[in-house]
Order: C-alpha cells, then sequence, then structure tokens
C-alpha cells in the first residue's frame, strides 16, 4: 500500500520542543540497549554556549533496513517482543526533528540530515559495526549539563558497558526482585493489532539514588517521576502513550502495591498517598495491608460504631478507633476484608429489657432530682425533659440520656445518691447532656462538655433559681 500521509518535521519540532532534552537523548540509548550490544558509548558536548554535539555508538549489527533511520511507525520486530523497549519507531526521530543537522552511520550506509532539510544516503566508508548516532543541538551549557546528569541514572543492563563521556555508569544492585503480572502490550504475529494483556515479569526495586526523585523504569529507560521511597524497574514493555514518559494510574497503583508487597517491613509513613493507593490495589497481599494499618493505627484497631456504648468499651481496651468517614469507600473494604471489625462488632451491647418504677415507688431524693434535672435541661437547651427510672444490676450505665430523655438506673447509683443535689448530680447531668452533640467519648463529646459547663456557670450567675430545687414531698 502506498502511504497516505506525509510527517511535516516542523510540525513535530514544536511538539518536541518542550521536552527535557534528556527526554530526547535517553530514546537513542533505549535503541542502542535493544540491539544485541556489549557497548554503548554516549558523548555529549557543548561546542559553542548555545550549540551542543551528542553521539550514541553500540556495536550491534546495525540497523536492518536504513529506512527505518526516517521512516515513523513503520513496523517493528521489537512490537513481537515485550521484553525490548519500542514499539512505535518514533523515538529517535523525535531527536532528529529538533537537531540543526544529523548524521547516522549504520549497517555500511551515511544517512545525513543536513541543516538545509531533507536527507541524503551514501555508502559508509568505515569498517566498525554496530551504529553510531550524531546530532547538533542548539542546547545551551546548562542543558548539556543537566542531560549529562540524568543519563547517568539510567540502569544499564548487566552485560553492556555503558558509558558517558568516558565514564562507565556500573550497573547497580536491587534493593529487592520480585515477580508479578502486570499488564504489557504485544503484537502476537506480524499482521495482527497490537494487544494489551497481563503478563508475570521480573521487577526489580532499588533505593532512590541520591537527590534524584524516585522514578518508574521501563528495562532501565526512566518513564516518570513517582510518590515512593522506592525507584521501580519493570522488567517488560510498559503501556505508554508514543513520547514514552506517563502510565496510567491503575498502572502505577499496581505497582505501588507490589512494591508495598516486598517491602512493607520497611514503611516509614505508612499514611503516605503511596501505600493508601497500595493497600486500596488488588494486587496487595493481606499480611501487607495488614502491616500498614498497624503502622498507621497501632496492634488494637477497630472502626467507629453508631453505638457509643461500643466505642467506649473499645477505648477502654485501648482500642484505635477510626472513623469510617476518614476512609474512601475501598479502604473500608480493605479494612473489613484483613478482619477489622466495628466496636460494635467486638463489643456488642446486649440490650436488658428494664421495668420503670411508677411515680409510686420514687423517693422524695428521685422525684427532687428529676425537678432539678428538668430545669437545668430547660436552662440550657430550651426544651423539656422526661425523666425515668429503673433498677436492673445487668446494665452497666448509672445513666443515659437520648431522644429527650434521662434514665436512671438505681442498682448502679443506690438510692442513697439521690438524698442531696450537690456537685456530683450536676456533674453527672451534664456528662449525660453532652451526648446532644457528641456521640460516645470522642472528641466531640469533650467539646460539647465544655460548653455545656460553660455555659451551666454563666446560667448559674444569671439565674440562679434553676439550680434551687422546691422540696418535694
Amino acid at each position: 500500500m502506498k502511504n497516505r500521509f506525509e510527517v511535516s518535521t516542523e510540525g513535530m519540532r514544536e511538539l518536541q520542543s518542550g521536552r527535557e532534552p534528556w527526554q530526547l537523548a535517553k530514546e537513542l540509548v533505549s535503541n542502542a540497549w535493544d540491539e544485541k550490544t556489549t557497548i554503548c558509548q554516549v558523548k555529549l558536548e557543548s561546542i559553542t554556549m548555545r550549540t551542543a554535539y551528542l553521539s550514541v555508538y553500540d556495536n550491534g549489527i546495525g540497523f536492518k533496513d536504513i529506512a527505518d533511520a526516517w521512516t515513523l511507525m513503520k513496523h517493528t520486530d521489537k512490537r513481537l517482543n515485550p521484553e525490548v523497549r519500542g514499539r512505535f519507531n518514533i523515538g529517535e526521530k523525535e531527536i532528529l526533528s529538533i537537531a540543526q543537522s544529523a548524521k547516522i552511520t549504520t549497517a555500511g550506509k551515511v544517512i545525513i540530515f543536513p541543516k538545509s532539510g531533507g536527507r541524503q544516503v551514501r555508502t559508509s566508508n568505515k569498517s566498525h559495526d554496530g551504529t553510531l548516532a550524531e546530532v547538533w543541538l542548539k542546547w545551551g551549557s546548562n542543558q548539556v549539563k543537566e542531560t549529562i546528569d540524568k543519563l547517568t541514572y539510567l540502569l544499564p543492563p548487566h552485560g553492556i558497558a555503558y558509558t558517558i563521556n568516558g565514564k562507565t555508569i556500573s550497573p547497580q544492585t536491587p534493593h529487592k526482585i520480585t515477580q508479578a503480572t502486570l499488564e504489557t502490550v504485544i503484537q502476537p504475529s506480524l499482521n495482527e493489532p497490537m494487544t494489551t494483556t497481563r503478563r508475570k515479569t521480573t521487577i526489580e526495586i532499588y533505593h532512590t539514588l541520591n537527590e534524584h526523585k524516585s522514578q518508574l523504569y521501563e528495562m532501565g529507560i526512566p518513564v516518570q517521576a513517582i510518590d515512593c521511597p522506592y525507584s521501580v524497574n519493570i522488567m517488560q514493555k510498559i503501556p505508554l502513550p508514543p513520547n514514552r514518559d506517563t502510565v496510567k494510574s491503575s498502572y502505577l497503583q499496581d505497582v505501588y502495591a507490589i512494591v508495598l508487597n516486598a517491602t512493607a517491613d520497611e514503611v516509614t509513613d505508612a499514611a503516605a498517598n503511596w501505600t493508601r493507593m497500595a493497600i486500596e490495589d488488588k494486587q496487595a497481599n493481606p499480611e501487607a495491608v495488614q502491616t500498614i494499618i498497624t503502622k498507621r493505627y497501632g496492634d488494637k484497631v477497630a472502626l467507629w460504631s453508631s453505638d457509643y456504648r461500643s466505642n467506649e468499651k473499645a477505648l477502654l481496651a485501648g482500642f484505635e478507633i477510626v472513623n469510617a468517614r476518614t476512609l474512601s469507600q475501598k479502604e473500608r473494604e480493605v479494612f473489613a476484608d484483613v478482619g477489622i471489625r466495628h466496636t460494635s462488632d467486638i463489643y456488642p451491647t446486649n440490650y436488658v429489657p428494664v421495668t420503670y418504677l411508677d411515680e409510686s415507688q420514687l423517693t422524695k431524693g428521685m422525684k427532687t432530682v428529676r425537678q432539678y434535672a428538668q430545669q437545668l435541661h430547660q436552662g440550657l437547651f430550651g426544651k423539656s425533659l422526661n425523666v425515668t427510672f429503673y433498677n436492673n444490676f445487668k446494665i452497666g450505665e448509672a445513666a443515659s440520656y437520648g431522644n429527650g430523655g434521662l434514665n436512671f438506673n438505681i442498682a448502679k447509683l443506690g438510692k442513697a445518691w439521690f438524698n442531696e443535689i450537690g456537685e456530683h448530680t450536676t456533674s453527672l447531668l451534664l456528662h449525660e447532656f453532652a451526648h446532644t452533640e457528641g456521640v460516645g467519648h470522642e472528641p466531640s463529646y469533650y467539646k460539647s462538655l465544655e460548653k455545656l459547663a460553660g455555659k451551666a456557670v454563666h446560667l448559674a450567675l444569671s439565674n440562679p433559681d434553676i439550680f434551687k430545687v422546691k422540696e418535694t414531698q
């Protein structure tokens, strides 16, 4: 089929000129590493204040088809192999589009890209094998320095002597090596479309080097910075757009989960964004999730319950109570999967039926306390209060309050408690009334209690009659 399209060099230059220079230079290195080569030599130097010379040499077999040097999107056998980096046949064209001039010597040919445009193909009179790409660029000294610096942080494969301006960049030793299944792209066979699939691969985990940010690598070539204390090298094709500089958030989440599985015991910030993403991922194993939850909340953790009695019991037992509203829906599911329960599941409230005392059974002291409680409630809230009494040893609370009602448990308080109104009476009433705004004994409860205590003091100063109770028969 005849080609239906042409590519504008000027248009491509506009698209590529905003990228960091090292992102363009790394594509030449990536191409060299994909060949059956044992040598990759990079040279980069300033020629003048505003121009630079870049060359990348490898001792591989050279271009199978020299048209690859100027043809975009042409078929490449790299698409058939998930363990080599390229598939777009576009990488070296990106830097050629912004170059003042360039030259590629390969497979007995020299392809010249002159400053005036176009290209010239000649027979090479050099006998060396491999490929030499030479590019003259409008890069200043700062761009040259930064590019050299960034290229030193590539992760050269074992078996390739990788040098930059004569300096050997030695392979790094991974901190951890693991295996996991990740998304990749491959062309199953010629004339078939590229397919996204999942494949088991090796993942190398590195301590982040020096002051550089952690990076996600594709077989040693940096893709993007990541929010993680480790750099991660994926040893197969990563699904990437043509610029090869970003991944989908779902892919990155898978990577974080794999890293967490291997390093959970080492994590120092269990609330970091990357760990939150990781524990939500389907690849995170339960042991790693449990480790992070323990590091974040401690050995004893439970989810908040609407039953404040259960919350109180859990707090007294030393549990850290987590309000589910502070968690994402997925985090709540993960907590449940690893067995984190609500306080009401750990300390269920066994509601015991009670029989309330009728009016004839109330002592004079009980009636007096009832009147005092109603007067104080009306003064604090401007609302009436229903007061009841019961006698049950099976219930742990001395009193309970809610829905406009206050209940006293005589079995816990004792009848003598009602004989005199004093600090103990007001203290218990304010304690119960504070549950109007605060559920359980959480911070909101104590804020409510502080508010009521202050209000009660000023109420006593402005309307002292509220705190005086007529003697009840």
